[in-house]
């Protein structure tokens, strides 16, 4: 049987950011893949991916055509919401993690409508052309206490412990006195 070829982080946040990755994997946009995933009580609500509507041809047309793929591509966050929706899954009180981007200020209305408690990405440098509508979506979260997380990429390791003076961890009723 095969092994997955990746360590899971011990980190649950850092773990569901993983699979925002992997959703974003499935985008077939060529210049920016967005990936998120929505997730309450470690348990997986909805995900989804930047692209086309359901049902609308993603053609090269379309995908290479800046301004028509603009115009009609669906954000990752809004196709998480809309796939709960369609499915009947409330996100009231779950968490949105999404990679690799922090969401723009339209993403962030409907993240605040839909009762998500915290938006976690990773701590990246955003792009100058969105910064505008990330901090406007900044200021919308923290207004509506919306928390947003921005994780560092790179996981703290955690200190390794000392063997050598493991008996002190031992509570002295279980210790062996006779020895």
């Amino acid at each position: 049987m095969r092994k997955p070829s990746f360590k899971a982080p011990k980190d649950w946040d850092r773990r569901w950011l993983m699979l925002a990755e992997l959703m974003a994997s499935y985008s077939k946009d060529p210049s920016t893949k967005v990936g998120a995933v929505a997730v309450r009580d470690r348990r997986v609500l909805s995900t989804g991916f930047n692209g086309m509507p359901t049902g609308v041809v993603d053609s090269s047309f379309r995908l290479n055509d800046r301004d028509v793929r603009l115009s009609m591509t669906v954000h990752a966050e809004m196709n998480v919401i809309n796939f709960a929706a369609r499915n009947g899954v409330s996100l009231m009180g779950s968490d949105l993690f999404i990679f690799p981007l922090a969401p723009c200020s339209n993403c962030a209305s409907s993240i605040i409508q839909a009762g998500v408690r915290r938006v976690i990405v990773y701590d990246y440098v955003i792009p100058q052309r969105w910064q505008q509508s990330f901090d406007t979506a900044a200021e919308m979260f923290s207004e509506s206490g919306v928390a947003l997380l921005r994780l560092p990429e790179k996981e703290e390791k955690e200190p390794e412990e000392d063997v050598s003076n493991i008996g002190s961890k031992i509570p002295p009723s279980l210790r062996d006195i006779s020895a």
